[in-house]
């Protein structure tokens, strides 16, 4: 039988939507491949399930024990392995992630809102502003530009970055996690949106109202508006 909902959101989770081979990030572009198979009465459990992208699922299945030169398939000792190192690998880096938010979380310009409008001066803190809580918090980092825009960093935060074409708003934006996160910093203008995800795989988006720089006679004072979305959803669209 399937695995059931339960279960791939747990193996999504745990591999942050990265196959477990190539560990590419594909967002919905993910298989749960029962590792034992189904008409050998594999279980649909999670220590049967491996979350592989298209490209690697297909060579997974490939293989044909009755015409196979030079080729060795994956065993299921060889992809139970593969996917405990990954999970291993995410959950490192997601607890990293965390200690780096929690180190001087005292002293971070802070709000714990869902939702809210937020000015402060980015000179101070080494620019770092701490948004959300919990599995939801996002510390974003922002550097001077000048004005009518802003740099954002992802560097010594919890979070990637992308960026949207200027113009797109919160209600363009039905899937977040599709845009490119390649980048560590940032350009944006006023009224452009950033996109974060943390190191849990959540998501918020980031509207800059107001930005002035002290290089062109104005304060290092910013002033940005952000949603996030606590239930995992990556679609902003109704929340504008």
């Amino acid at each position: 039988m399937p695995f059931s909902k339960k279960v791939r959101i747990e193996a999504l989770v745990a591999c942050q939507r990265h196959c477990c081979l190539c560990h590419e990030r594909k967002h919905t572009r993910l298989t749960c491949h029962h590792i034992v198979q189904e008409a050998d009465e594999g279980p649909s459990t999670l220590e049967n399930c491996i979350p592989l992208c298209p490209d690697c699922h297909a060579e997974v299945k490939a293989y044909d024990p009755r015409h196979h030169p030079g080729t060795t398939s994956y065993s299921e000792t060889e992809l139970h392995r593969r996917r405990d190192d990954w999970y291993e690998i995410v959950r490192r880096r997601s607890e990293a992630l965390a200690t780096r938010v929690n180190m001087q979380q005292a002293t971070y310009p802070y709000s714990s809102a869902l939702h809210d409008q937020v000015e402060f001066d980015y000179s101070n803190h080494d620019g770092f502003l701490l948004i959300g809580e919990g599995n939801a918090e996002f510390l974003t980092r922002w550097t001077q530009s000048g004005n009518n825009s802003i740099h954002a960093s992802s560097n010594n935060t919890n979070i990637r970055i992308a960026s949207p074409p200027h113009g797109i708003t919160l209600a363009d934006i039905e899937d977040a996690s599709a845009f490119d996160f390649s980048s560590a910093v940032r350009t944006i203008r006023v009224n452009g949106l950033l996109i974060c995800e943390n190191h849990k795989g959540m998501f918020a988006v980031i509207k800059v109202i107001e930005a002035d720089s002290a290089m062109h006679g104005r304060t290092d004072r910013i002033s940005i508006a952000y949603w996030i979305s606590k239930d995992g959803s990556a679609d902003f669209s109704r929340r504008a």
